[in-house]
């Protein structure tokens, strides 16, 4: 039996000359959270992991424009940035400015990406 598996990335950047931000999931394995990494100025798709078995490749799930607090911020090399919950994920975009319409489109890609959400004790 043949099984076709597709892969669908997301993406919103309607200025493709602009640098890229992608996003990837690495779920949790070895007792290690699971992980969405950003890639700012990324130019791939897929990125490689080093794991001790063996490194884990993972492919984007969404993509989009990176903004100009962002290049002001990080610059124009490839910056990896990593978010153990979604909710931390939300509060440093809204920092850096990205556009709330293209904020809840990668919020929508949340389902069968869980994280630990992590919340402050007063």
């Amino acid at each position: 039996m043949c099984h076709l598996y597709f892969f669908v990335m997301l993406s919103h950047h309607p200025y493709t000359s602009l640098p890229q931000v992608h996003y990837f999931y690495l779920p949790s394995q070895n007792g290690k959270p699971a992980e969405v990494i950003a890639v700012l100025n990324c130019t791939s798709d897929v990125i490689y992991i080093p794991v001790p078995e063996e490194d884990v490749e993972l492919h984007a799930f969404f993509q989009r424009s990176i903004t100009g607090a962002e290049t002001r911020r990080f610059g124009d090399k490839p910056v990896w940035r990593i978010f153990n919950s979604w909710a931390e994920l939300a509060s440093d975009h809204q920092k850096y400015k990205v556009n709330p319409a293209v904020m809840e489109l990668l919020l929508d890609c949340r389902t069968g990406k869980p994280l630990e959400e992590q919340y402050a004790v007063a």
